[in-house]
């Protein structure tokens, strides 16, 4: 019998490749057997050349998922995709008061929500017409609880995804599409760098591994998930227990 938790043969696109939870995702699918498709903003995904060395077949393209008509360009070109993972995010640990922060939250609003409407609208009719698929939004415990050191441009684009996964998820469903999100707490990657977090706030005392969020992202992905629809995992060491 083969196992719930293969990838083998799926052909998975994952957006914000480049980063933490992004890089680590495609990780960990290629190692479960999938061919990748990676995308990021910039040209460069380091993951994709390690991931090529251990024989794994791997695209990439550099697209602003802000850009309707390049999403709908790459998920053309992308071919049958049998997972969408929409990891890409952006994040300015800024306060409301300061100059210029309208403009920050459109930037925020355009790549965490905009962004992610684009790609799942793009992806979405292909799946349907097969009858299966599965689409991983990566949303935020900030969207849940309303932030940990994150500002309210974040928080309300976050909140945003994690009912968005639930609309989605009616609309695709009866098409045999599953969608679902993961909610991470803070993790250690490039994106919170720059910041302090304390750990105490946090029930097992730590941040996550970036390895810690990809995992559940590619079960999301797997068959062993195949009667999980509309649900967004909470996978923040317990900040948030819903």
């Amino acid at each position: 019998m083969e196992t719930p938790f293969t990838l083998q043969g799926q052909r998975i696109l994952i957006t914000g490749a480049a980063g933490g939870i992004g890089s680590e995702a495609a990780r960990i699918c290629a190692g479960l057997g999938a061919d990748l498709v990676l995308t990021d903003i910039r040209p460069d995904i380091p993951i994709a050349e390690e991931l090529r060395a251990k024989g794994a077949k791997v695209e990439t393209s550099a697209i602003d998922i802000t850009d309707r008509a390049a999403v709908e360009r790459l998920v053309r070109e992308a071919g049958a995709l049998d997972s969408l993972v929409a990891n890409a995010g952006y994040v300015v640990w800024d306060d409301w008061e300061d100059e210029g922060w309208d403009e920050t939250f459109r930037r925020i609003m355009d790549v965490n929500v905009l962004g992610v409407f684009h790609l799942v609208r793009a992806a979405l009719p292909g799946m349907a017409a097969r009858g299966a698929g599965r689409i991983v939004v990566v949303t935020s415990v900030a969207g849940k609880v309303g932030g940990v050191r994150s500002g309210p441009h974040y928080v309300a684009a976050k909140g945003g995804l994690n009912a968005f996964v639930k609309w989605a998820a009616r609309r695709a469903a009866p098409s045999g599409v599953l969608v679902n999100g993961v909610a991470p707490g803070p993790t250690i990657s490039p994106m919170t760098a720059s910041q302090n977090f304390d750990s105490s706030g946090i029930p097992l005392g730590r941040m996550a591994r970036a390895e810690e969020i990809a995992a559940p992202i590619a079960f999301l992905c797997a068959p062993a998930s195949s009667y999980i629809c509309g649900s967004v995992l909470d996978v923040n060491g317990g900040i948030f227990m819903g």
